[in-house]
């Protein structure tokens, strides 16, 4: 059986299925992600906006899927679920300033949880994500006046240094990765769904230009990815490294120069790819660690200021998360697919049986066993948000389903 045709397979039989018995609030609209790690019992009816957002994008390009025949799945269906969930998301979630709620309760209210932040960056990012999707399914322009506040606000926000980042707050002095990768998948969505529309991109394009360059910037000497770069290079803040976000960046930096129509060599970000990969890739266990110093897949190293991210990386730098996995596994093979770059054919290869035989639940819970150890074993704990999210999952299968004419 191809990779496709195991994406696909996994699609259908596994995961899509878990989040579409689970997953959808048919009374009030949106979504419920609050499940525990191995996806046995939902702990919350509370809604977090970041996963929302996303929902939203994952249903419309499913959808979109459907409808070409490329999955086995009701496109009508699909674009009611994601509808709902947009109309909950602009009801409930967009506030008149032009941000968004980080939670809301079931029906939209005060939520269950306690202590949440009032806003992130990356909620208001998933959001524009998912309605400029959903206006590119169904040809409806209201989801983009929806979103275009949305984004222009939040890149204000980030522009000017003042955008919140919860859940992890950057230490100061620091300039984070993070958000100029979201920011960047955020604009790339939208400035494809402007042109598939007929819709006049040009400021999104420009605006996806500026953002990839400075995503782009954090492109070290050695082909890796500097994730939150300071002024003092020893700290163990600037020299730590997330070979995840590298390796997603390196596909959206590739579809983006597709997309711009840039004429610049790709080779420079296909062997980043795989420089990331080989950076990230545990050499004890197998699969890709969560965080690692610049020098190798270590634990990070250097001075310490007692912040909050700085405990972060040290006690979980060790775990093995699949968004990571799922995102290399596409990654990797877009590059060999459609670049035909063959070092990401063999690092693929390893990913993708390291991330089939490691993630799926099996008889050890329902769809993936997000969360695990350095070993592979269920680790069940909070990572970012109190869920589990479906977007990587999805999204990087059906990025896989769509390469079958390549496999």
């Amino acid at each position: 059986m191809s990779f496709s045709q195991q994406a696909r397979q996994h699609l259908e039989r596994v995961v899509l299925p878990f989040w579409l018995d689970n997953g959808i609030d048919d009374q009030f609209g949106g979504f419920f992600t609050a499940f525990d790690n191995r996806g046995r019992s939902r702990l919350s009816t509370d809604k977090f906006t970041w996963s929302q957002g996303r929902f939203v994008w994952l249903l419309a390009r499913a959808a979109r899927l459907a409808r070409a025949g490329q999955i086995e799945a009701d496109p009508d269906e699909l674009l009611s679920f994601a509808t709902a969930g947009a109309e909950f998301l602009i009801t409930h979630a967009v506030l008149a300033d032009g941000t968004t709620r980080f939670v809301v309760g079931r029906d939209g209210g005060r939520p269950e949880s306690s202590g949440q932040p009032d806003r992130s960056i990356y909620a208001d990012w998933f959001v524009v994500m998912g309605l400029y999707e959903l206006a590119r399914e169904t040809s409806e322009s209201r989801w983009i006046d929806a979103a275009t506040p949305v984004l222009n606000r939040s890149q204000e926000d980030h522009l000017s240094g003042t955008a919140p980042t919860p859940p992890y707050k950057v230490p100061k002095g620091h300039h984070a990765f993070g958000p100029r990768l979201i920011l960047t998948n955020t604009l790339l969505v939208a400035a494809q769904a402007a042109a598939a529309l007929g819709y006049q991109e040009e400021q999104t394009r420009q605006q996806l230009r500026s953002a990839l360059e400075e995503m782009l910037s954090h492109r070290q000497p050695d082909g890796t990815f500097s994730e939150m770069p300071g002024p003092d290079k020893r700290s163990l803040v600037s020299r730590h490294r997330v070979p995840g976000h590298a390796i997603e960046a390196n596909w959206i930096a590739l579809e983006s120069l597709d997309f711009l129509e840039d004429s610049r060599s790709r080779l420079p970000l296909l062997e980043s790819l795989t420089a990331s990969c080989e950076l990230g890739w545990d050499p004890e266990y197998g699969g890709l660690l969560r965080y690692t110093d610049s020098s190798g897949p270590v634990k990070p190293s250097g001075r310490e200021f007692g912040t909050d991210y700085e405990k972060l990386v040290a006690e979980t730098w060790s775990s093995k998360l699949w968004w990571v996995h799922s995102e290399a596994s596409a990654a990797t093979a877009i590059a060999k697919a459609r670049h035909n770059y063959e070092p990401a054919g063999k690092w693929f290869e390893k990913i993708w049986h390291y991330t089939l035989d490691t993630f799926p639940a099996g008889s050890e819970g329902e769809e993936w066993v997000q969360i695990r150890d350095r070993n592979g074993d269920p680790l069940d704990r909070v990572v970012a948000l109190p869920v589990k999210d479906p977007f990587h999952i999805i999204r990087n299968l059906m990025q896989m389903v769509e390469l079958e004419q390549f496999d």
